[in-house]
């Protein structure tokens, strides 16, 4: 009889653990890779960009503009494994694609972030394109006096491709780089800045 008491706790004991292990086990979540993020120190996701990121003042190609063209510092983390080279380009949301004034590719993988006003003159950390009213650095906003105040929404994109960093040649629209990229894109992020011509 004590043989069989001993067997019956033995047996509700296991029981027991196992369930407890496999309790312990359903409520342990997988690990999740964070995701591409795109973020900047000049400001915040639907935060507003500073009137010194607007096109430079007195300039005779863009007359009535009042910023001083420096681009915003952007910085990247936790691209999907297999990337190559990074894309980024802005454009004006209210304006549709067309109204796009960045745009620069063939960034090597190494590098994770450019510096306030980085974007805005040629570099060899990237291959510049054909924006709206640029070569594809960075044409800063000017939206006319006629518009009022209104707040515009600009949207940064960076994508991360499988293509070699000199894969791409220079000058291409932000249309045929949709087309180049078909089939070679690995993820993407997003960053929403928020402008109003000042009063």
């Amino acid at each position: 009889m004590v043989r069989a008491l001993r067997s019956k706790l033995a047996f509700a004991c296991g029981f027991a653990l196992t369930s407890w292990c496999a309790g312990t086990l359903a409520a342990t979540p997988a690990p999740v890779e964070p995701n591409f993020e795109l973020s900047s120190t000049t400001f915040e996701d639907g935060g507003m960009l500073p009137v010194r990121a607007a096109f430079k003042a007195n300039d005779p190609q863009f007359p009535g503009c009042f910023g001083q063209n420096v681009s915003p510092q952007l910085s990247w983390a936790h691209p999907r494994p297999g990337v190559k080279s990074y894309v980024i380009t802005m454009h004006e949301i209210e304006g549709g694609p067309t109204h796009t004034d960045l745009v620069v590719y063939g960034i090597p993988s190494n590098v994770t972030s450019f510096a306030e006003g980085e974007l805005s003159n040629p570099s060899p950390k990237f291959v510049g394109g054909k924006a709206y009213r640029s070569n594809g650095t960075w044409h800063g906003m000017c939206p006319p006096e006629n518009v009022g105040t209104s707040t515009h929404h600009f949207q940064f994109r960076i994508r991360g491709t499988d293509l070699d960093p000199k894969d791409l040649p220079p000058g291409l629209t932000a249309e045929e780089l949709d087309t180049r990229l078909k089939d070679h894109t690995k993820g993407q992020a997003f960053l929403v800045a928020r402008f109003k011509r000042p009063r």
